[in-house]
């Protein structure tokens, strides 16, 4: 939704009132965006922004001059409730300007000057009532690159964590890799391309910016302008290699200054992901294993993040996303953070007061944001004040011997808690400064602490004193007058006044200046209370002035400290982090992993981190042994509900969850590093890109198969079910093939199907081993036992599954009958399990695509042909013939 429109339907500008041409100007210059147009207490809309307002929120629409020939459509909401009203706008998608008068409409003479001083789109929000989570909360550019790497940037304006990459990636797969609100691209995608990407991408919001901002020139000014650098060097940026990342940082930097119309001055760093830094996952793996969101999309349970997250604060709480979004591939940055994790695990209570600090500590990395946007309040700044207060100590701790004795002094958690930067000055400062019970905004007084200001105490003593003097007034005045309900009262056109009701007008006395008549009282002045209100009025501006002067000057201070906030923030994330994953393994009996450079993938009694914490019961663990050599390929059968697909995710999970730095779910575990992990788990047709089931099984199999290395990992869950039987049985045959080819990869790999007669190929793939899920029949029903061991199955218990389904007896029955009518038909036309016909040798499939055939004959129709080749047919006499036709027609019916 947006608000491209044509408001006025009067062009000629007739009957249009200054206001109005006012907003009129203003709307010109931000076409695209919603305008709160500020007007006294409210803001306010006209035309198709004031019906999108009443839409969105729920506000009345109404009209000015509506008894005009063209009527102009009105809506409006509170200023003071602005925020509330701000978060259903960007939830719905649209980009809002905040049009606000900058003069006093007091001393302004004439029309009140107005200006946008902020552009609020769905992924730049920063304010607290609009960001509704901890997690991050990102705008993407991207740049498309046909024939290479595509180019991506990410901000989040709430913390300033800004980053760039290049990798052949889709946008998909960013987007479910990242907590991504919005997408920015080049305006020149047309109307048409423009609506598929909304509605393929939605619920994101797609906008288009100017396609300048894309120039890689422009956007390598825009990035050295702003980080104040000759060159991007000290990023990773300078190779031309790199030009995609280039464009789509420099835009999107371009696109949040455009915004905030100011220098972002939270955003402080940039980091740059090379193509296949670190273990990477696509679309279709992150959506099947669930890491960040369910299969239906879901955030919370039944997710990865959400079952092993301990974390204490939102730093930490965003780098486990992060991690798990992207885990490392890296020994040597891996290595700290298992032997980290087990120093907790060996002495838990002597890192108690770390976890003390920790817990209830606040999000001071977006607090750090706020000061650098100037956007933090007095609240807001007390609260960082304590929470580098707190930090301080904490660092204290970590740098002294006795601090933290039990702690070893190389442990990366005292590590990175020493390194923190000295802000003791800064908190100080603030704590001295900002009143505990601060309120929120500026707007209202008492911010600033007593003692910290001579000329603010001043004035707070003669406006305490003058209200106190009023108090009193108003009962000598009632005395004095003989009036009972006689009262002081203040409004913003006639000040302080005495209010006197219509039933005592009689005893007013002389001295009373009338200023105001009621239906029912009057409202008068007197010299005296004049003199009282402009001591008031004075005093309560000089408090205003005052105490903004003060914040001010601590916001400056802050600023200034603002990169070494921010490092302090990131490395309390960390320290969060790793206690919080200590926390998981102690509390869920998590094993260290041995993480090396071989492709050993030996897992001693795996469990699946999700599913096991759902359970009522006990979780059946799991063995898998894998290697790349003699375990390269594991095919699994066994029924439905079994427990394959549980068993394949669990080894994947355990995978991603060791390479993201924290210890697993298993007896015992051997990893070798993996550089990608590939899912082909589960089926369902993808509408917005028109492609059906099949397809897009094909498609994700595709891409497995052209990008998978020596180093993947790759899960495959009943591939080619989507077609028929001997379809699915070619495609999963020459597959599995293709994955244990001798000059191909050969990545570690794990197969689902039910396809059994995939199972004799353990006799001419070296490196392929059968497992079954284990099944114990009794009294005709079956038992799943959940335990996979080696062997294969040759039954898929389909009828036992749907009558615990609930399938009506009857069905199953008849089920049944057809089932052994079918399986005796099949023993009679094959009489060996596999032919060898179907059993295409490994070197049949080359790397380059091509496939074996399978023959299209049964053994006894090839005898058939096997005696019409071995006939002479120029000495074969009538009976003969007839005779040789009966004799094959026999062939064909045996």
């Amino acid at each position: 939704m947006t608000s491209k429109q044509n408001p006025s339907p009067d062009n000629s500008g007739r009957g249009r009132t200054p206001m109005l041409a006012q907003y009129l100007e203003v709307k010109a210059q931000h076409p695209e965006a919603l305008l709160l147009f500020r007007m006294g207490d409210f803001f306010e809309t006209f035309f198709e922004d004031a019906q999108i307002l009443a839409q969105v929120t729920g506000v009345t629409l109404t009209s000015r001059d509506a008894k005009s020939p063209h009527p102009v459509p009105l809506a409006g909401v509170p200023h003071h409730a602005l925020d509330s009203y701000l978060g259903k706008l960007l939830a719905a998608g649209l980009t809002v300007a905040i049009c606000e008068q900058v003069e006093d409409p007091a001393t302004a003479k004439g029309l009140v000057k107005r200006e946008v001083v902020e552009i609020i789109s769905p992924g730049t929000a920063t304010g607290d009532q609009l960001v509704d989570s901890p997690s991050g909360r990102y705008c993407l550019a991207w740049v498309d690159s046909p024939g290479g790497a595509n180019g991506w940037a990410l901000l989040d304006a709430t913390t300033g964590d800004f980053r760039c990459g290049q990798e052949n990636a889709d946008l998909e797969d960013l987007l479910q890799r990242y907590p991504v609100r919005e997408i920015i691209v080049p305006e020149q995608h047309g109307d048409t391309d423009l609506h598929k990407l909304r509605r393929r991408l939605a619920p994101v919001v797609v906008n288009e910016v100017n396609g300048a901002w894309f120039h890689p020139e422009f956007a390598r000014r825009t990035l050295l302008e702003h980080f104040q650098v000759t060159n991007l060097a000290p990023f990773g940026l300078e190779a031309d290699d790199w030009e995609p990342a280039v464009a789509a940082g420099g835009a999107l930097l371009r696109y949040l200054t455009s915004l905030v119309m100011k220098k972002p001055a939270q955003v402080l760093n940039l980091s740059f992901t090379p193509d296949g830094q670190g273990l990477l996952m696509d679309e279709e793996t992150l959506r099947n294993l669930e890491v960040l969101r369910t299969f239906r999309g879901e955030k919370g349970q039944g997710t990865l993040v959400h079952h092993i997250d301990a974390t204490a604060t939102p730093m930490g709480r965003r780098l486990l996303e992060m991690r798990l979004a992207r885990p490392d591939a890296d020994l040597s940055s891996l290595e700290p953070w298992h032997s980290g994790i087990a120093v907790i695990l060996e002495d838990y209570g002597a890192f108690a007061p770390v976890r003390g600090v920790l817990d209830g500590l606040g999000d001071m990395e977006r607090l750090g944001a706020q000061v650098g946007s100037g956007k933090i309040g007095p609240a807001g700044m007390r609260r960082l004040g304590e929470i580098l207060d707190r930090l301080m100590e904490l660092r204290r701790l970590a740098r002294e011997d006795e601090g933290l004795p039990s702690v070893p002094e190389g442990h990366p958690a005292r590590v990175w808690l020493s390194g923190m930067a000295d802000l003791r000055a800064v908190a100080g400062a603030i704590l001295q400064t900002v009143a505990p019970d601060a309120p929120a905004t500026q707007r209202k007084p008492g911010s600033i602490l007593s003692g910290v200001d001579a000329e603010l105490d001043r004035a707070r003593a003669v406006a305490t004193d003058s209200k106190g003097f009023l108090a009193r007034l108003q009962e000598e005045e009632r005395r004095s007058t003989g009036i009972p309900t006689l009262k002081v009262g203040f409004n913003k056109v006639f000040g302080y006044y005495f209010e006197v009701t219509n039933k005592h007008l009689e005893r007013v006395p002389d001295h009373y200046q009338q200023k105001q008549t009621l239906v029912g009282s009057c409202r008068y002045h007197t010299e005296q209370l004049k003199e009282t209100e402009n001591a008031i009025l004075a005093a309560e501006d000089t408090i205003a002035a005052r105490e903004a002067e003060i914040f001010a000057r601590l916001l400056a201070l802050a600023s200034q400290r603002l990169q070494d906030i921010n490092q302090s923030a990131r490395l309390v994330g960390q320290v969060d982090l790793m206690m919080g994953f200590a926390a998981i393994a102690r509390q869920h009996d998590y094993r260290r992993p041995l993480l090396d450079d071989s492709l050993e993938l030996n897992l001693r009694e795996g469990r699946h981190p999700v599913i096991e914490q759902m359970l009522d019961d006990g979780f059946i663990p799991n063995d898998t042994n894998l290697d790349g050599d003699r375990n390269q390929i594991l095919l699994l059968t066994g029924p439905n509900m079994g427990g394959k697909s549980t068993y394949l995710r669990q080894v994947a999970l355990i995978v991603l969850m060791a390479q993201a730095g924290s210890f697993v779910p298993a007896e015992s575990a051997r990893i070798g590093l993996v550089d990608r992990i590939f899912t082909r788990v589960g089926a369902s047709d993808n509408l917005a890109r028109g492609e059906s089931t099949f397809y897009t099984e094909m498609g994700e199999t595709a891409r497995i198969l052209r990008s998978m290395s020596r180093r993947s990992l790759v899960i495959l869950d009943e591939v080619g079910r989507g077609t028929s039987t001997y379809d699915g049985l070619s495609l999963a045959w020459a597959i599995t093939e293709f994955l244990g080819h001798a000059d191909g990869p050969r990545p570690r790999s794990i197969f689902a199907t039910h396809y059994h007669e995939l199972t004799d190929l353990e006799d001419d793939l070296s490196g392929l081993v059968n497992l079954c899920l284990e099944v114990k029949e009794w009294q005709g029903r079956i038992i799943f036992m959940h335990k996979v061991v080696p062997g294969r199955s040759d039954k898929s218990y389909g009828i036992h599954v749907a009558r615990l389904a609930g399938v009506p007896e009857a069905v199953l029955q008849r089920a049944d009958q057809i089932l052994q009518s079918l399986t005796l038909a099949d023993a009679r036309d094959r009489p060996s399990r596999t032919p060898r016909s179907l059993q295409a040798a490994p070197d049949a499939i080359s790397l380059d695509g091509a496939r074996a055939q399978l023959s299209l004959f049964r053994e006894e129709e090839k005898d058939a042909l096997e005696t019409l080749r071995g006939v002479d047919l120029e000495r074969l006499s009538p009976l003969e013939a007839f005779m040789l036709l009966v004799r094959i027609r026999k062939q064909l019916d045996s």
